[in-house]
């Protein structure tokens, strides 16, 4: 992969981690609560709660927020916090660590040139390989 390819998957990753904007998590929530039951609240309590929920999906990646409220939409029941951040957490964990891999491998690995990239990767490396299988295959053998 070239370093304007991992640029762009970077910046994509990058953009894929971007939370919604807390008035359209409210407009969502608001939604879920339309579709679903959940016990009997006053005022005050059913606020509170929206204003919980909604600071908590602030952390998550907005497409993710939106899938996990309309999996949620589909139960009877107003799911509790930690059924959403079970739905959630996966999903933003395998971003971060594709990302944090994605710079790491940028950082970390030294940029090789076309001459030992062929060297390395060609036939002849793939022999080499092969062939160190085999010897210690048959040393394994002799040993039994």
């Amino acid at each position: 992969m070239t370093r304007e390819q991992q640029n762009e998957v970077a910046r994509i990753l990058s953009l894929s981690l971007a939370p919604l904007s807390r008035v359209e998590i409210m407009r969502e929530l608001l939604k879920l609560k339309v579709k679903t039951n959940s016990r009997n609240m006053d005022a005050a309590s059913l606020e509170l709660q929206l204003e919980v929920y909604a600071d908590e999906l602030t952390r998550f990646p907005a497409d993710c927020v939106l899938q996990a409220l309309q999996d949620a939409g589909r139960q009877k029941w107003w799911p509790d916090w930690g059924t959403l951040e079970a739905l959630l957490t996966p999903l933003q964990d395998l971003r971060q660590r594709l990302l944090r891999n994605l710079k790491a491998r940028d950082n970390l690995i030294p940029a090789r040139n076309e001459r030992e990239r062929r060297n390395n990767e060609g036939p002849e490396a793939l022999g080499f390989f092969l062939g160190g299988l085999t010897q210690a295959r048959q040393s394994g053998d002799k040993a039994d």
